[in-house]
């Protein structure tokens, strides 16, 4: 199965000179983005009212900076990713106050990880990278060729992995993925590990196709070579 990395689009001919397209309209409010945690849903309904940044375009997924994993979405992706098998996850109803004062709906999806039981540690390969992280093409995308020259690092479990990263981050020294190689990827169309992989969410190659064929804008999409699914 082929899989592509999901993310909001840089183009600033597609969402205009900013990268971050919404702000907060009430940065005050206790129910804001900035109350959701990343592995659990909340109790409250959230507050999600936001305005389009001067010199922002309006697009089908909008950044807006919430550093919660998921994404800003308007109706048209949100039926899509509803005929895909997404991990656990919620949709939070949104506004969005354009340059003309016009509101329009979006959602906020909330997405919790995956099933770390399916990442297959002892054949995934990590390295020991000082410098993992490159702006290409204006992300902060892993220097891969750094990564692929890089010492190998062998872990065993995902609480192997974090006593690494606390033991080498004091010098500067980050525990990277290499090749990520998992069981029973077929049973979803969205991939999110962030405590293996940062904030990445993987989509299959169906999902991607219909976001092509649909011409969602606002997204960037990305071919990753290096997921392996293992029978």
């Amino acid at each position: 199965m082929k899989y592509y990395r999901l993310d909001n689009s840089v183009d600033t001919k597609v969402i205009g000179r900013h990268a971050i397209q919404l702000t907060f309209a009430d940065k005050k409010s206790q129910d804001s983005c900035w109350s959701l945690v990343d592995e659990e849903f909340p109790n409250f309904k959230p507050d999600l009212r936001f305005d389009l940044e001067k010199g922002s375009k309006l697009t089908d997924v909008a950044s807006s900076g919430v550093d919660v994993p998921g994404f800003m979405i308007n109706e048209r992706v949100k039926n899509i990713f509803e005929q895909c098998k997404l991990p656990d996850h919620r949709y939070y109803e949104a506004t969005v106050t354009d340059h003309k004062g016009v509101v329009h709906p979006y959602y906020c999806l909330h997405i919790l990880p995956n099933d770390y039981s399916m990442i297959d540690f002892n054949k995934t390969i990590f390295k020991k990278a000082t410098e993992p992280m490159k702006i290409w093409p204006e992300l902060a995308f892993p220097n891969m060729e750094e990564i692929k020259n890089a010492p190998e690092i062998r872990i065993k479990s995902l609480e192997e992995m974090k006593k690494y990263e606390d033991e080498l981050f004091p010098n500067d020294i980050y525990v990277v993925l290499d090749v990520l190689r998992i069981h029973d990827s077929e049973k979803y169309d969205m991939l999110f590990f962030p405590d293996v992989d940062v904030n990445v969410k993987y989509i299959s190659e169906k999902l991607a196709n219909m976001l092509k064929s649909e011409k969602i804008t606002g997204i960037g999409l990305y071919p990753c070579e290096d997921i392996e699914n293992l029978e």
